[in-house]
């Protein structure tokens, strides 16, 4: 799943088996002062996802019939899955073990300019 805020373009990459509890992730990295609506395609696994007491809104995008409603689109998370996929294919394959640390890493890399000074600057044996 690719989380992708609108007031900061900031992204993260989120590896599910399923979308159970997904809404308690998508609150906690949403944008505190706005309502948690999402903007999906109209792949299966997100039918009734709006039912979560925590998001409020689905919007439904039919890539058949149009890329853009309103305000609503896809297009922030595909362009970082275009970004992702390029980045990943260096690696000639990633271990489903530790995905989600490349993808935190990935995303590090987007959301911070100055990431390996901020990389060296942690304390990683605290």
């Amino acid at each position: 799943m690719t989380l992708v805020r609108r007031s900061d373009g900031r992204v993260r990459f989120l590896v599910r088996g399923d979308l159970e509890d997904v809404d308690e992730d998508i609150v906690e990295y949403g944008d505190e002062d706005d309502p948690a609506i999402l903007c999906t395609d109209q792949y299966t696994i997100y039918d009734g996802i709006d039912e979560y007491d925590e998001i409020d809104g689905h919007l439904a995008i039919n890539h058949d019939e149009h890329y853009v409603v309103g305000d609503a689109h896809t297009n922030s998370c595909e362009n970082r899955h275009s970004f992702l996929r390029n980045w990943l294919r260096r690696f000639r394959g990633v271990s489903k073990h530790h995905l989600q640390g490349y993808l935190n890493f990935f995303s590090l890399t987007l959301n911070t300019d100055r990431w390996f000074e901020k990389i060296l600057s942690t304390d990683f044996y605290r």
